[in-house]
């Protein structure tokens, strides 16, 4: 077997074209062509192509090669001893006929490759590879490829400080990751036995590394050493504890317990079993300048944690637009290595109007990215609280709490135990958390003049400011040293780079003269609205409507539908926004507006676009949701009931929903947007779009299990339908709150819901919704044992359904009426129903409620002594839950079968089908859990 480092794979070197220019950074620098090694013998020379390399295809400006090259000790003139390096550096390139990679660029240089001349890219098209790979076997293959393009320690002979500081690490990082990835499939393969000895090198060569440790101790533990994998385990214990003092993490500790139990790990044969862990940092600001003082500040949270028996709070405090999100990310970023269980980050957005995360979203946001299934998070605010800090107890994670608007939107997501850090940022000063829970203040001030020239330096050049020294003053003073407001108009600067600094300056001089109160926001809506003059008509017409977008993200079909416009035309003018800085792009394809510029580009919109054409945008933003909404909805719900949405405004742009999948990663995309126009349209009083919304979300919330988010819609449903009077959407909606009530065991608010929305039904002499709550009365009746009720309330929906003409409708109901008839002894006639509804449903293709009807033929099978029939049922209904992913319905037949085979006498059988509804179950919280453990234990007795 090959060693762990790839030293005997044959892919050591980058899979450039034969002939092409091959550069490596994954050891000693490394430059050829055509076969032939180029000797770079000059540090700096070698400093300035690795940077390049670093880099290939992106421009590197003259300040990042001055600060890689000479660091503080900077000579008299950087650019020019820079412009010295590119010409040594071409010379020796030229000598392999590669002179020309090199490209000058307006502010530095480029490096003109493609991605896979480097090791580093072909390290990333490897990993690519291995991401799609079907077989264990071909992604084994590929790992091991990548790692063999490490050729020793990155970066070996660079002499650079600040390469060596911020880049190398990364390097090392991203090999120990391949290897821990290896060691899976490896382990997932069956080769514990090769692993060990690799495995105690690793540990040895990184012995805080708890991904090798438990890597050794799953190696172990297979291979039936048990006292030396639980060795292994307390000695990395005692080494955390000695230099950290802190304990292993969540899932080492569940590791540990599992060998000490003797159990193997039976769902996963020999997989480590591994919580997630998370990276959500977003990026670090490119040009990030000054801050030395508040930097050493953060650095001091790291001592005190270190010596903490608890959690270690930071506050980033200070006005808006004075880089406290910069900042938080900045040093988060540089820290980030110390926190091996990972690092979370949520914008809480505490100073949008109406749009603040509540803790409870946050905590459930933060649990399903730390592994916890949707259908397992608690809705109830105590337990979803304690569940929250107990998956985040004993883990060693860094968190950045951005945006906060009060110590109490903070406070239920703050970490309990020691060995994590919480950085929280916000423009209150949070005293009641300093006071409380003795979190440490960092107050973020106006840059110093010094800080601001930096800033303008890195984003302009030190040249420039250099001919135009006053006027890069001017540009400070009329910014008021605001880094928000300085960051805006050097992105001015940078775009007309024909302008002189002087005109600049003037502008602002003259911008600000209505704004005599120093104010910060004054001052920054003066920068924006020199950004915004700048910008194209259609592109400042874009940022405008952005502003009646409620967030907290949009992608460029729904600015499409927000302008009115061809979705490349939208992606065009989003680009520029992007470019001038007056909009971000936190994740690829999903665009974002900063709080001011959100509060700015509202003001703009209510100035100076028309009521008419306002209006006729906030129309076209709500049926882009509304219609794709829908037509998601439709797909992964086929059997969907009542009318849809009215015609979209033609200038709506509707999305391609090919499959299921589709509809679904769509839906999931756009959740959060999704809830933002639910809340946005009932405080503006779109009331009839809130109705429809609804019913976009909730189908999707039922499939995740998420029932508080369920009963959240519905509630907003009826309280729409109270506004607008209109009796039968507030039938429809208590027929959905009685439903969600009745899943949830509350029985008299199921029973309430239910009987109101039946009698508004009647009184409006509709038959379609009276046959829907008498659909759901028998349900309810049957589970509460009141079975000759229920056969009444079957038969009458039958009746009703059957005159509509509805086909998806009439079936549930025979299927309806076929589980009554099983409840009252009817046997025959309860197959009969169940037969038809079971050819209706395969007719109109709905796999869930195929499912229903072939447990509720089972069970008329196993009431009336035909065992065997049952059990074929009962099966066919678990084979078919499975593929199409109901787990409560799997769990059903389950139980059901279980049934059958103690009647029959197979008491083993019962009990292994009844354990696994029991899992299920339990997974999902469902209240039937209770009545198969019943069964369980008395199987068992």
């Amino acid at each position: 077997m090959p060693d762990l480092d790839g030293s005997e794979s044959s892919a050591n070197t980058p899979t450039g074209s034969p002939g092409g220019v091959e550069l490596g950074v994954l050891g000693p620098l490394r430059v050829a062509a055509g076969g032939t090694e180029l000797e770079l013998t000059s540090p700096l020379s070698r400093t300035f192509l690795a940077l390049l390399v670093l880099n290939a295809g992106r421009q590197v400006t003259l300040s990042a090669f001055a600060d890689a090259l000479w660091g503080a000790e900077l000579p008299q003139n950087p650019r020019r001893a820079v412009q010295l390096c590119a010409v040594r550096v071409r010379a020796q390139l030229d000598r392999i006929g590669a002179g020309d990679i090199v490209a000058t660029c307006p502010d530095g240089y480029r490096l003109d490759v493609p991605p896979n001349a480097t090791d580093l890219g072909g390290v990333a098209n490897l990993l690519r590879e291995a991401d799609a790979a079907a077989e264990p076997e071909g992604e084994l293959a590929v790992v091991t490829a990548a790692l063999g393009l490490w050729r020793g320690e990155p970066l070996a002979d660079v002499p650079s400080e600040e390469l060596q500081r911020e880049v190398a690490p990364g390097l090392r990082e991203k090999r120990l990751r391949l290897l821990e990835r290896r060691v899976d499939i490896l382990l997932r393969r069956g080769s514990a036995a090769e692993l060990v000895d690799e495995l105690v090198t690793l540990t040895a060569r990184h012995p805080l590394r708890e991904g090798f440790c438990g890597q050794l101790m799953q190696a172990l533990h297979h291979c039936g050493r048990r006292g030396e994998a639980l060795d292994a385990y307390h000695r990395f214990r005692r080494r955390l504890s000695d230099e950290f003092g802190v304990d292993p993490s969540e899932s080492m500790r569940t590791l540990h317990a599992a060998i000490l139990a003797g159990r193997p790990d039976e769902d996963r044969g020999t997989e480590l079993t591994r919580l997630p862990v998370p990276r959500q940092l977003p990026a670090s600001a490119a040009a990030f300048s000054g801050r030395k003082g508040e930097l050493a500040e953060l650095d001091g949270l790291l001592t005190v944690m270190h010596g903490s028996s608890g959690p270690v709070i930071g506050v980033v405090t200070g006005t808006a637009g004075v880089g406290k999100t910069t900042l938080a990310v900045h040093w988060a970023r540089r820290v980030a290595d110390e926190f091996v269980d990972g690092q979370l980050f949520a914008d809480l957005r505490g100073y949008h109007p109406g749009q603040a995360l509540s803790p409870d979203r946050v905590q459930a946001r933060f649990l399903r990215t730390l592994g916890v299934r949707a259908e397992d998070i608690p809705t109830e605010t105590d337990e979803l609280t304690a569940m929250f800090r107990s998956t985040i107890d004993g883990r060693r994670l860094l968190m950045v709490l951005d945006n906060a608007n009060s110590a109490d939107q903070v406070r239920p997501l703050l970490p309990g135990g020691p060995g994590c850090l919480a950085v929280v940022t916000s423009r209150d000063a949070l005293l009641s958390l300093i006071a409380i829970e003795g979190a440490n203040r960092i107050d973020l001030e106006l840059f110093d003049m010094a800080e601001a020239r930096e800033l303008l330096a890195r984003r302009l050049g030190s040249e420039r400011l250099a001919v135009e020294s006053q006027a890069a003053d001017d540009i400070i003073a009329a910014s008021a040293r605001l880094p928000l407001a300085l960051a805006i108009a050097a992105a001015r600067a940078v775009i007309d780079r024909g302008t002189p600094l002087s005109a600049l300056a003037e502008q602002l001089r003259e911008g600000l003269d209505a704004f005599d109160t120093a104010s910060d926001l004054t001052d920054v809506r003066a920068v924006f609205s020199w950004s915004y003059r700048a910008l194209s008509p259609d592109g400042a017409r874009m940022l405008r409507l952005l502003g009646l977008h409620p967030g907290p993200h949009l992608t460029v079909p729904a600015a499409a539908s927000l302008g009115g416009l061809p979705a490349k035309t939208a992606g065009k003018l989003l680009d520029e926004l992007v470019r001038a800085n007056l909009v971000i792009e936190p994740v690829p394809g999903r665009f974002a507006l900063h709080d001011l510029m959100r509060e700015y580009a509202l003001e703009l919109v209510s100035a100076e676009e028309p009521e008419a054409d306002r209006d006729r945008a906030v129309r076209r933003v709500l049926d882009h949701y509304l219609h794709n909404g829908y037509a998601a909805t439709a797909v992964i719900d086929p059997m969907l009931t009542g009318e849809g949405p009215g015609d979209a405004l033609p200038e709506v742009l509707l999305e391609e929903m090919a499959d299921h999948d589709a509809a679904m990663d769509w839906l999931t995309a756009e959740q959060e947007v999704l809830v933002s126009i639910l809340d946005w349209a009932a405080d503006a009083g779109f009331d009839r779009q809130v109705w429809e919304l609804v019913w976009v979300l909730v189908p999707f919330f039922d499939r995740l299990g998420n029932s508080a988010q369920c009963l959240s819609c519905m509630e907003a449903a009826l309280k729409a339908g109270e506004r607008l009077g209109e009796p039968l959407m507030q039938a429809r909606a208590h027929r959905g709150l009685g439903n969600l009530h009745f899943r949830a065991a509350r029985e008299a608010d199921a029973d309430r819901h239910l009987e109101t929305a039946l009698k508004l039904y009647r009184g409006d002499g509709d038959l379609v919704g009276e046959a829907h709550v008498e659909m759901a009365l028998a349900a309810f009746r049957e589970h509460q044992g009141r079975h000759p009720e229920a056969l009444e309330h079957a038969l009458r929906a039958l009746e009703l359904h059957e005159r509509l003409g509805d086909a998806g409708s009439h079936a549930n109901a025979l299927n309806s009426v076929a589980c009554c008839y099983v409840q009252v002894g009817q046997h025959d006639l309860a197959l009969e129903h169940g037969r038809q509804a079971l050819a209706a449903f395969r007719e109109l293709k709905a796999p869930d409620a195929e499912t229903a009807a072939l447990d509720t033929i089972g069970e008329a099978y196993q009431r009336s002594g035909r065992f065997a029939e049952a059990i074929d049922s009962f099966q066919e209904a678990i084979r078919l839950a499975r593929q199409v992913g109901n787990r409560f319905y799997t769990a059903q037949s389950l139980d059901n079968l279980g049934d059958t085979y103690l009647a029959m006498g197979d008491r083993t059988a019962a009990h292994d089908a009844w354990s696994q509804a029991e899992a299920i179950l339990d997974e999902l919280q469902h209240p039937a859990v209770g009545r198969v453990r019943v069964k369980l234990a008395e199987v068992d007795a």
